[in-house]
């Protein structure tokens, strides 16, 4: 009895709603890999809270945006922080050849406090407690000694508040004794306290918010899990939409279109500057930009901010990312995120009506809009582009789709003999695929044979030449639902005839 594989290969299509944020967090790593949030309060977990207006400006929006990402519909996201690199890292003093740190750099790390207590199971152990205002994080039975379980730098690599450096000596010392403290609660062996201090967001005496600038944004490229900025999302694969809350400076809105443009999978949603409301005003500043890997919103939406305790104007991106994940889920990457409600805000900073709408749509500046009886709505699916070709934003996201689907799924014809066999597995792999798409809604056309084709073949796709070299050569070709932007109605009034 044997076994052989003669049919075709089924496909997954690939996640289209993972949305990658870049912003300024109170904590958080600032290179390797962005980290994975499931929810806002994982977000708080990882990366702190909200960021106070007094000291982060325009740059505070970031925690907001995830919130609003969760509240209209959003379930993944990776999350970069963003800094200048010229702040420090809090620490604790005194503590001999022991050294701890804050995880992360950044003020925040002042507020750490880290407890020792002796393990009432051996006197040679020692329990931790980790605290912030926020949380805490206990560890029992912690050791000094390098080949035990409870190491204790192996032990806090996991701790999201400190990380611990210590050179092993001859003699493993006794942990408990590094600690500073009077010498009546050693004895008594009461819990030992030492604060962290030295933390701050950027060189002393100046703002942190105002340091971030395309360059920061940008980030640097050291290698794979060694980047930061926007240069960290290229080690995501997984993100389809990225969304930095409240970039407005032309330069740094330049920086987030290239990323998408080279990297081909995955569409910026930008947001325009506050307070701009004239239409020239909007219109010249969409001109700044060419891309189909981009679509711009405005304007500014009103949501409960907590930290201030009343009702504040943020940027749309986050909300925005939110409807375009609901509107993956509930219907489909192929449909416009468009005519959707915008949950969790309760007002615009900017009511803009149908003559502004007639002016700006055409151009790529999507409205949001306070519509009667219908609510706050979004009232635009169009891209950043000039190309008539990829006008709308679902046009656009759907190629990303089938091109990712295709590309993840297909490895495996990889030094494969290039024969007819592996012709027909992968034309029938991508036909199955495409099929189902059209079946969905997803692609124009009566039949199948309208809404998509593929070719692959000695003499269609591919010549002597490209077989001799290794080359499997295929063309695909889709039809796209476009949206029904506008909804005409044709009346006309029949006259009663006497006859």
């Amino acid at each position: 009895m044997e076994e052989f594989d003669s049919g075709i290969k089924p496909m997954d299509g690939v996640s289209t709603s993972t949305v990658g944020f870049v912003g300024m967090t109170a904590r958080g790593p600032l290179t390797g890999v962005p980290q994975f949030v499931g929810s806002f309060a994982e977000f708080q977990r990882i990366f702190g809270g909200y960021l106070p207006k007094g000291i982060y400006g325009q740059r505070r929006f970031l925690p907001m945006a995830v919130e609003q990402f969760f509240a209209n519909g959003g379930s993944r996201c990776f999350v970069m922080r963003l800094l200048d690199g010229t702040g420090a890292q809090a620490s604790a003093a005194d503590l001999g050849t022991l050294k701890i740190t804050a995880s992360s750099v950044g003020a925040w790390g002042d507020s750490i406090r880290v407890s020792c207590k002796r393990s009432p199971v051996n006197d040679k152990l020692c329990n931790l407690l980790v605290s912030s205002p926020e949380f805490e994080e206990s560890y029992e039975n912690v050791s000094m000694d390098p080949k035990s379980d409870g190491y204790l730098v192996r032990l806090l690599e996991k701790s999201l508040l400190v990380r611990a450096e210590y050179t092993p000596a001859e003699e493993v010392p006794d942990l408990y004794s590094l600690f500073p403290d009077s010498e009546e609660d050693k004895k008594n062996g009461n819990w030992v306290t030492v604060p962290l201090t030295g933390g701050c967001d950027c060189a002393k005496g100046e703002n942190p918010a105002d340091k971030i600038n395309a360059a920061v944004l940008k980030g640097t490229d050291d290698g794979p899990n060694r980047r930061s900025g926007l240069c960290a999302m290229k080690d995501v694969a997984e993100v389809s939409i990225l969304v930095c809350p409240g970039a407005t400076d032309p330069a740094e809105v330049q920086e987030i279109v290239t990323h998408c443009a080279e990297m081909e999978n995955r569409v910026c949603i930008l947001d325009m500057p506050s307070g701009m409301n004239q239409v020239t005003d909007l219109q010249q500043y969409r001109a700044q930009f060419d891309s189909s890997f981009a679509a711009m919103y405005h304007p500014w939406v009103q949501v409960f901010e907590t930290l201030e305790k009343k009702s504040v104007y943020m940027p749309p991106s986050g909300t925005m990312a939110g409807v375009y994940a609901r509107t993956d889920t509930e219907r489909g990457v192929h449909k416009a995120p468009a005519n959707e409600v915008l949950r969790n805000c309760t007002g615009l900073e900017t009511v803009f009506g149908k003559p502004e709408q007639d002016m700006l749509n055409p151009v790529g500046v999507n409205l949001i809009r306070n519509i009667q009886g219908l609510g706050i709505r979004v009232w635009g699916a169009r891209t950043c582009s000039s190309d008539p070709s990829w006008k709308y934003v679902n046009v656009r996201r759907l190629f990303i789709y089938i091109e990712e689907t295709i590309r993840r799924n297909t490895g495996w014809a990889v030094f494969e003999p290039n024969d007819q066999l592996l012709w027909t597995k992968v034309r029938g792999s991508i036909a199955s695929f495409l099929g189902t798409l059209w079946r969905n809604g997803a692609l124009m056309g009566a039949t199948e044979a309208e809404a998509y084709f593929v070719n692959i073949g000695k003499g269609s796709t591919m010549t002597q030449d490209d077989i001799l070299n290794g080359r499997l050569v295929c063309v695909i070709g889709v039809a796209p639902v476009r949206p029904a932007e506008f909804v005409i109605f044709r009346i006309t009034q029949i006259m009663e005839q006497n006859g």
